[in-house]
């Protein structure tokens, strides 16, 4: 698995501890997006859900 893929799964995994706290563009600017919008995308993608929608559950 390449590095860069690595790396965003890292990202992602740890986002989803934090959003049981924060909001999703904090959570989105600690784990090292350049916007939410990039993070909802790569999340959504990963997961098949928004951010929003899988810290309401």
């Amino acid at each position: 698995m390449p590095y860069s893929r690595v790396r965003t799964k890292l990202r992602l995994s740890t986002s989803r501890v934090l959003l049981e706290t924060q909001p999703v563009a904090e959570v989105a600017r600690r784990v090292g997006y350049s916007s939410p919008s990039a993070f909802i995308s790569a999340f959504t993608k990963e997961y098949g859900c928004t951010p929003g929608r899988y810290a309401a559950t």
